[in-house]
């Protein structure tokens, strides 16, 4: 399969005008979202892998007041009053250390990881069974063809609906952030999406969530010093790059293109990845 182009992401955040026209209420998640499970007929049967069944995530931990966040503001904030890029790594380094380290601010975001899951095992599914069924395990199935970026919106509202908490807020935000990316890119219909889109959109959603994570608990006040437009975007997008390039440098160490993925491990792949990426923001961000 083929696109109109590679989706490479894009560096402006930029959100189309349909973003925010309303949307029809979002169906429930199906229970089985992600299974492969069917029966003869090729009708998804609704029973989880291995008889498991879906566990909630664990109450999101705060970081303690004495914790150091201000050393990550204040690099932040001087970072982006001077675009000094090792500031602003610096900052982000000194939030995930803030935070217990890169697993222990993985599990601060269950809302980011569990929407990263639903990518994963739908770009799993796309590989290995088609669209059509790849759709059907978020009862999306009627969209099979629709132009790709109608699919993702979709898919945005399924898995985290507008008017939820703030880290479900933020996991909607870098959806909506690359999905404008996406059609920015000019990529056609959901059927015509590469191994290589898929892998962009992935890695783009779990870099914007990390992203969006920091600046709301270091306070998006820090990236707002400069007093022109350029600047601030000058800043989002040397921090992006920065969280993007740990976030794409551990994909790449696991060498998987999705298809690979057991149906039962797309969580752990994905909890080890947001673990094994804040790892290293935390390592690069203190390297002089």
């Amino acid at each position: 399969m083929g696109t109109s182009g590679t989706f490479k992401g894009s560096k402006n955040g930029l959100v189309p005008s349909w973003v925010d026209e309303p949307a029809s209420p979002p169906a429930a998640i199906p229970s089985n979202a992600g299974s492969d499970s069917t029966d003869g007929a090729g009708t998804n049967t609704g029973d989880p892998p291995n008889g498991t069944s879906a566990q909630p995530y664990p109450p999101i931990p705060r970081i303690p007041a004495s914790s150091g966040l201000g050393g990550a503001r204040g690099n932040i904030t001087r970072g982006a009053r001077t675009s000094d890029e090792r500031a602003l790594r610096r900052g982000a380094g000194r939030y995930v250390r803030a935070s217990g380290g890169g697993r222990a601010a993985a599990s601060r975001m269950p809302n980011s990881r569990a929407v990263a899951s639903g990518i994963a095992s739908l770009a799993r599914s796309l590989a290995n069974q088609g669209p059509i069924e790849a759709l059907r395990q978020f009862n999306l199935e009627t969209m099979a063809g629709a132009p790709a970026e109608d699919v993702f919106v979709a898919l945005t509202n399924m898995l985290c609906p507008a008017g939820g908490t703030i880290d479900e807020a933020i996991a909607r935000d870098a959806m909506l952030e690359t999905v404008a990316d996406l059609a920015a890119s000019g990529v056609g219909n959901f059927n015509e999406l590469s191994t290589d889109d898929l892998r962009e959109f992935f890695i783009g959603v779990v870099s914007r969530s990390i992203e969006g994570k920091i600046l709301n608990e270091v306070g998006t006040n820090a990236i707002a010093v400069p007093s022109d437009i350029a600047g601030v975007e000058r800043t989002q997008a040397m921090l992006h790059d920065f969280i993007e390039g740990c976030v794409r440098d551990e994909f790449d160490a696991r060498q998987t293109n999705f298809s690979d993925l057991d149906v039962a491990a797309v969580d752990s792949f994905v909890d080890d990845l947001y673990g094994a990426a804040l790892s290293l923001v935390e390592a690069l961000g203190d390297d002089r």
